[in-house]
């Protein structure tokens, strides 16, 4: 059987939702919203679908691909103006082609099964037709959701302060990063790779996929998108410039930067003040016949939607334990490679494992002498905390989170809380309200 769908076209009324991608690649509870479309037409029992798309049709290909993974054949057909169900029959569907009963050609402008509610059609109308789809669809709109609470979804690898208050209905997806003291819902709606700081409220209201809320930022009766928030009520649309306040993820990552000369000097002066030491740790493990040195490669920092390609070479003392087994770092300070405070190296086999745009934003970090998870206390590479958190910071860094990173880590030596890390070792931050345990 063959089908035809019809995405339409920009819509004045919701203009402000179509800034980054077409309508139709929206996120529903997760999961685009053509991608609803087509899990609709293959229980049907579609085979073959001409998608009719006239804004950017390019990026709606590269959504959907060739079908495969519905079981499909899809064809992704540029037009220059939305078509009626008419138009498109005559023109792709001769009399003599099975199609699918009536409606044979489906304009795409509401959710399946919900013909009467068109979800574009004004700015209320989209949050409303998320509820009813909310209502429907909770327990199955994506694999691995979970009710952890009557009424409360929450996707795979989300990780969520016991101090936050969830309330009914509300939907989250997955790797949301939810700190301490947030209150969401009721009736809210968080897509996939959101971060909520510290103190924030959300109620009803709907949060785009990668956009972060900041610490006591109140979002409420409206749909939040990047750095772009809408109330449905008013229709009002605000374009917010603290980046602190509200934000996309992938606008707030710091730029891949080498270590500054004032931290390039220090670690320099840093390595001659400890030098007797370094050079005891030599002697001994000379005198006993051992390695002196490592070899350690990582997978250079690169913007989180690039492939990492190149390496970086560094050394740890072969047979040291704790903060010393990392002296030889200082000099991969000295040289630009490090800074004083980043993200952690990686390995390429640990760099494959991140599996999404969210967690790849470790990558979009500089390699650091120290990070947040020594900061805090987590150690393992393979933890969801770690790759959450380590995002966190290449999407927050700034003076202020270094300094704090900094002198928590100090307090940690100086208390001798920690007192080796594993052979393997490449810390990353863990909150310690978050609730997931380490693998």
């Amino acid at each position: 059987m063959k089908a035809i769908l019809i995405c339409p076209s920009e819509c004045p009324e919701t203009s402000a939702l179509a800034e980054a991608a077409p309508l139709v690649n929206l996120c529903i509870l997760g999961n685009p919203f053509i991608h609803c479309w087509l899990e609709e037409m293959a229980k049907r029992g579609v085979k073959e679908i001409k998608v009719l798309v006239t804004d950017r049709p390019e990026q709606v290909r590269a959504l959907v691909g060739n079908g495969a993974r519905w079981g499909l054949r899809i064809e992704v057909i540029p037009e220059s103006q939305e078509m009626t169900c008419e138009e498109a029959l005559e023109k792709y569907a001769p009399a003599s082609e099975t199609l699918l009963p009536e409606p044979m050609v489906t304009l795409i402008d509401h959710l399946p099964g919900f013909p009467e509610q068109k979800i574009f059609e004004t700015y209320a109308q989209y949050y409303f037709s998320l509820q009813l789809w909310l209502s429907q669809n909770a327990g199955h709109a994506q694999i691995g959701v979970r009710e952890i609470k009557p009424g409360v979804w929450v996707g795979l690898r989300s990780q969520i302060s016991p101090r936050a208050v969830l309330h009914a209905p509300c939907w989250i997806g997955e790797n949301v990063l939810i700190k301490t003291d947030v209150e969401i819902g009721p009736r809210a709606i968080l897509e996939n790779g959101v971060v909520v700081e510290t103190g924030a409220r959300i109620a009803e209201s709907w949060v785009g996929q990668q956009t972060f809320v900041g610490g006591l930022t109140e979002v409420g009766k409206s749909l939040a998108a990047g750095s772009t928030l809408v109330n449905y009520i008013t229709n009002s649309v605000t374009i917010i410039p603290d980046t602190f306040l509200l934000s996309a993820l992938n606008e707030n990552i710091i730029p891949i930067r080498s270590g500054h000369l004032l931290g390039r000097t220090v670690a320099l002066l840093v390595i001659l003040l400890t030098l007797p030491f370094a050079l005891i740790t030599f002697l001994k493990a000379k005198w006993l016949g051992q390695r002196v040195f490592r070899t350690r490669r990582a997978t250079s920092p690169t913007f989180a939607s690039a492939n990492p390609a190149s390496t970086i070479v560094y050394f740890e003392f072969a047979n040291s334990q704790g903060w010393w087994k990392r002296w030889p770092q200082l000099w991969s300070v000295a040289q630009g490679e490090f800074t004083w405070i980043g993200n952690r190296p990686l390995t390429h086999i640990e760099a494959g494992k991140l599996t999404n745009e969210f967690e790849r934003l470790w990558l979009a970090a500089p390699l650091g002498l120290i990070s947040q998870g020594d900061a805090e206390g987590c150690a393992d590479v393979c933890s969801d905390e770690a790759r959450a958190h380590a995002s966190f910071y290449a999407a927050q860094a700034n003076w202020k989170l270094d300094l704090r990173i900094f002198v928590l880590t100090v307090r940690r030596v100086f208390s001798r809380k920690i007192h080796s890390l594993p052979e393997n070792e490449s810390p990353q931050f863990k909150d310690r309200s978050l609730t997931a345990p380490a693998r």
